[in-house]
C-alpha cells in the first residue's frame, strides 16, 4: 500500500494541472471541484451535474498548460500524456470531462489507503481548500472565524436522531463539525446553497466525511426554496445559519412571498431574510443558531419591527456578544442569535444576554478558552457581573428591543477600587434620566437661517465635539460663531447653565457642564452633541454631571453607545440610562467639601502657573545683559 503522503502529492499535482495561473477564484473552486468530484466522491449519479469551469483561456495559457502537462507525464509515467493534455484543454474549452484513464492511477492508490487516512487527508485539504476561498474571492467576503463555528455547534444540542439545516449552507463548516463530534454516528442534514460550484463541492465533501448529502441542493433559497412541502416549506429539528453578509432585498418579492415566510416584518438585508426563513423551517420544539451584525441588533426602522416580534413571540432565547478578533478584522463584529421555539419555562419572558469583551482578548485566552466561556455561561443561565445578564422584556423595550448585549451589561474596570465602586453604583435602585431631564440632540448650523447682517443680529457660539476639553469645559474661543436674526431659531439648542453636555459621536465619554458665561452670550449645540436639562427639583444636575463623567458614567455610555465601526450616542439611548437615586443629605455634604477641594485644587493650580512663569523669567535671564537681569529683580523683588 502506498503511503498517503504518496497519494496527498499526487492530488495536488493534478491541481498544479488544472490551476488557473491568473489566480481566477471560480478556476480555484473549479479545480477544487473537480478533483474531489472524480477522486473522492466516486459517485456516478454526480457526472449529469458536472461542475461549471472557466472561460476559455488565452494562448499562453495553453503553453502553460502543457508545459505543466509534460513535467506530470515525465514523473507519472502511468499516466499517458495525451489524456491529460485532451482532458485540460476540455476544460479549458468550457467542456464536461470525465477521463477515467488519465486519473485511474491516484483512484488505486485512494482505494488501497485505510478509511481514517484519507478522512485525515479529506480534512486537511478541506481546511485548505476554505483558506484558499478567502484569499482568493474578490468580492471582500470572509468566513466567519472557527470561534463562531464551535460556539454555534455547541449551543445546538444536536442529537443523531435529529435533522440539521442550513438555508445558506456554502461549504458546510457546520455540518463537518457535527461530524467531528458525533463519531461514528451519522449525521442527517439538508440545505440549500446559491453558487452552484461551491454547492456541488460541499456535497462531494460531505460524502467523503461519511455524511449524507442527499439533502443538500443548490438554488436560490429566498427566492426559490427547494425543500417545500405544499404551499409551506420543509420544517427540521434544528436551522443553524451563516447568512451572507452586506445583502440588500426588495421588498416588493418578500411581501409577495408564497410561502408566508416573512410573518414577523419584511427585512432589508439578507440576514434577517436568512434567519426568518430559518424560523418557518422549524419544528414546532426546533432550534435556531445563527451568525448576525451587531449592527442589525441595534438598527431601528425594518429590524427594530423584526426583532420586536420575534421577542414578543418569546423565540429569542440567548445572544452571545463576541470580541472582534485581531486575525479576522475582515470581519464585522458580529454575535450569536439563539433562539427556541420550545424555551423551558423558568427562560420565558427573558433573554440571556452574554457579552464576551475584548479584556478576554487581553488575558489571552485562546479560541477554544473564549468557546468554553462562552459555552459555560450558556449553559448556566445567570446573572454573572460584567459578562451575563438574564434581561426582562420590558426593559429590552425601553432599549428599543436591542438585542446586543453590551447594551444591558456594564463591563468591570480591571481595577480593583473602580470595579468595586461600579459594583455597588449599580445595585442601588435607580431612575431612568429621561424620567429626571429633558434630553435632545443638536443640529446642523446648516439648518439655521443665519444672516451676513451683524449689527442687530444675535451672536451664536455653536459647540463641536472637540469644544469639550478634558476637565469638562467648554471652550467658547475654539466655537464656531454664527448671527441669526430671529433668537427663536436657536432655542432649541440653546445653553443654559447646570445643562450637561454630552458627545454623541465617535468619543462618547466626553462630558461637560454650562457655567455661567455673561449676560448676552449665546451658546448652542452642534451636530454630534446631546444636551441634557435636568429638573433640577426633582434631581441634582451636579450629582449627574459628577456621576457620568466618573469611571462608572464612562462605562454606562460605553454600554449604550451604538454602531459597528464608528460608536455613537442616541436620545433615547440616553434616556434609558438607569442611574442611582441620590440621597440629598449626602449630596450635600458631598457638594461643600467637594468645593472646598475645588477651591484648595484652584489655588494650588494658580501658585503652579505663577511658579512656572518664574521658572521661564529666570531661564531668560541667563541670555540677558546684567542691567536687563538687575531691571527683572527689582521688578520681582529679588
Amino acid at each position: 500500500m502506498l503511503d498517503i503522503k504518496e497519494f496527498e502529492k499526487n492530488l495536488w499535482s493534478l491541481i498544479s494541472l488544472l490551476r488557473d495561473r491568473t489566480g481566477s477564484e471560480r478556476a480555484v473552486r473549479s479545480v477544487f471541484g473537480f478533483i474531489w468530484l472524480k477522486m473522492l466522491a466516486r459517485k456516478t449519479r454526480l457526472k449529469d451535474d458536472p461542475i461549471p469551469v472557466t472561460a476559455s483561456p488565452s494562448p499562453r495559457r495553453h503553453c502553460l498548460l502543457r508545459e505543466e502537462t509534460e513535467y506530470l507525464s515525465e514523473r507519472y509515467p502511468h499516466i499517458p500524456f495525451d489524456e491529460i493534455l485532451i482532458s485540460a484543454e476540455s476544460i479549458c474549452q468550457n467542456e464536461s470531462i470525465f477521463v477515467d484513464t488519465a486519473l485511474e492511477y491516484l483512484e488505486g492508490v485512494i482505494n488501497s489507503v485505510e478509511k481514517a487516512e484519507i478522512r485525515k487527508t479529506a480534512y486537511s485539504i478541506y481546511d485548505l481548500m476554505t483558506k484558499t476561498f478567502e484569499e482568493t474571492n474578490r468580492h471582500g467576503l470572509a468566513l466567519l472565524p472557527q470561534l463562531f463555528i464551535d460556539i454555534m455547534v455547541g449551543v445546538l444540542e444536536y442529537d443523531p436522531e435529529m435533522v440539521v439545516y442550513d438555508p445558506a449552507f456554502g461549504y458546510g463548516r457546520p455540518f463537518r463539525y457535527l461530524s467531528e463530534r458525533s463519531g461514528n454516528r451519522p449525521v442527517r442534514i439538508a440545505g440549500q446553497e446559491i453558487d452552484r460550484e461551491i454547492c456541488i463541492l460541499t456535497r462531494v465533501i460531505m460524502e467523503v466525511l461519511d455524511v449524507c448529502s442527499e439533502g443538500l441542493v443548490c438554488g436560490d433559497t429566498l427566492g426559490s426554496p427547494i425543500h417545500t412541502k405544499g404551499y409551506s416549506v420543509k420544517q427540521f429539528d434544528r436551522v443553524v445559519c451563516e447568512p451572507p453578509m452586506g445583502m440588500r432585498l426588495g421588498r416588493e418579492d418578500l411581501e409577495s412571498d408564497s410561502y408566508m415566510r416573512f410573518i414577523y416584518g419584511i427585512p432589508r438585508t439578507g440576514e434577517w431574510a436568512f434567519i426568518e426563513h430559518g424560523i418557518s423551517s422549524l419544528k414546532k420544539n426546533g432550534k435556531l443558531v445563527a451568525s448576525i451584525q451587531n449592527g442589525a441588533l441595534i438598527r431601528e426602522l425594518a429590524d427594530g419591527i423584526i426583532r420586536q416580534n420575534l421577542v414578543k413571540h418569546d423565540l429569542v432565547e440567548a445572544v452571545i456578544q463576541l470580541p472582534s478578533l485581531p486575525s479576522n478584522l475582515s470581519v464585522p463584529a458580529s454575535s450569536i442569535l439563539i433562539l427556541n421555539r420550545d424555551k423551558q419555562e423558568s427562560r420565558k419572558g427573558s433573554v440571556l444576554m452574554i457579552s464576551i469583551s475584548g479584556t478576554a482578548l487581553d488575558k489571552e485566552l485562546s479560541g477554544s478558552s473564549l468557546a468554553e466561556l462562552a459555552l459555560d455561561t450558556y449553559s448556566k443561565w445567570e446573572d454573572i457581573d460584567g459578562l451575563s445578564r438574564i434581561v426582562s422584556f420590558s426593559e429590552m423595550e425601553t432599549h428599543g428591543f436591542s438585542l446586543l448585549p453590551s447594551a444591558y451589561i456594564m463591563q468591570i474596570p480591571s481595577s480593583k477600587e473602580e470595579a468595586k465602586l461600579v459594583k455597588a453604583i449599580s445595585k442601588l435602585p435607580g431612575v431612568r434620566i429621561g424620567e429626571i431631564a429633558e434630553v435632545s440632540s443638536g443640529t446642523d448650523k446648516r439648518r439655521l437661517k443665519t444672516t451676513t447682517e451683524k449689527g442687530s443680529a444675535f451672536k451664536v457660539h455653536v459647540l463641536k465635539i472637540s469644544d469639550i476639553e478634558g476637565n469638562g469645559e467648554l471652550n467658547l474661543e475654539k466655537a464656531e460663531t454664527i448671527y441669526i436674526e430671529d433668537r427663536d431659531e436657536v432655542e432649541r439648542i440653546q445653553l443654559y447653565p447646570g445643562d450637561i453636555v454630552l458627545s454623541a459621536k465617535g468619543t462618547v465619554d466626553k462630558v461637560a457642564m454650562v457655567r455661567e458665561y455673561g449676560e448676552g452670550i449665546i451658546v448652542a449645540i452642534g451636530a454630534n452633541l446631546i444636551r441634557i436639562r435636568v429638573d433640577q427639583g426633582r434631581y441634582p444636575a451636579r450629582a449627574l454631571y459628577e456621576l457620568l463623567r466618573s469611571e462608572y458614567g464612562r462605562s454606562l455610555l460605553t454600554q449604550i453607545s451604538t454602531g459597528t465601526v464608528l460608536r455613537g450616542l442616541s436620545v433615547r439611548n440616553v434616556e434609558n440610562i438607569k442611574i442611582p437615586i441620590v440621597d440629598e443629605k449626602r449630596f450635600l455634604e458631598y457638594r461643600k467639601a467637594a468645593e472646598k477641594l475645588r477651591k484648595k485644587i484652584s489655588d494650588l493650580e494658580a501658585e503652579i502657573a505663577k511658579l512656572t512663569e518664574a521658572e521661564r523669567e529666570q531661564f531668560s535671564n541667563l541670555f540677558l545683559p546684567e542691567e536687563g537681569v538687575s531691571q527683572n529683580r527689582k521688578r520681582d523683588g529679588n
